[in-house]
């Protein structure tokens, strides 16, 4: 399939919703943002680009105090301990797509428009590495070349490790706006209410 053609509709998107938000100290999953929870925003926005499906890779026991859309298919991590690595494997295990994006939900600014312009820079031997402020980002699009090395991926790096190996492959993609910023800390989530944020 050429660039350009709306590859998004032949992509899988993985949410990876089963980190232990370290650093926020509470889970981020939960918080809430415009009336909804990190996750419940992060599927609205992943269905509303239009993807092949929406995969979310969950623990248990935060599946319990989920609601989500009767489309979106939950696979269980019942391994969270062994790494963000853990999470990668088993959203490639259950990709039916012919190629993947890897969503983080700590991104309650990133919009439909901004997944479908990374998805449809890619092709299948494409790595889509979205940038904001100088620095690679996620979401992060792989073509189907790369999931017999994502299967293989162990540790805390997850997908970063391949992404990094084939640096040649990257399709580098700027964003002038706020909607790849991550939510880490405690302080970032005050500054999601404290100033005024424009989303192109």
């Amino acid at each position: 399939m050429q660039r350009g053609v709306c590859l998004i509709s032949h992509t899988s998107a993985v949410i990876m919703a089963s980190g232990f938000s370290r650093r926020m100290q509470q889970n981020k999953l939960f918080l809430i943002y415009k009336k909804q929870t990190f996750i419940e925003k992060t599927v609205e926005t992943a269905q509303k680009a239009g993807f092949f499906e929406v995969i979310v890779v969950i623990r248990p026991e935060d599946y319990k105090k989920c609601n989500f859309p009767d489309n979106v298919r939950i696979v269980f991590n019942r391994q969270s301990n062994l790494g963000q690595s853990m999470s990668v494997r088993l959203g490639i295990m259950n990709v039916r797509g012919d190629h993947v994006m890897f969503l983080p939900i700590d991104q309650p600014l990133l919009t439909a428009k901004g997944l479908q312009k990374i998805a449809n820079f890619g092709d299948k031997k494409a790595i889509v590495v979205p940038f904001y402020d100088k620095k690679p980002r996620g979401p992060v699009f792989f073509g189907k070349y790369y999931f017999k090395e994502l299967m293989q991926v162990t540790g805390d790096t997850g997908g970063r490790s391949v992404r990094d190996r084939h640096k040649e492959n990257w399709v580098c993609l700027e964003f002038y706006d706020e909607q790849l910023k991550d939510i880490d800390t405690q302080r970032e989530y005050a500054q999601l209410f404290s100033k005024k944020i424009e989303i192109k």
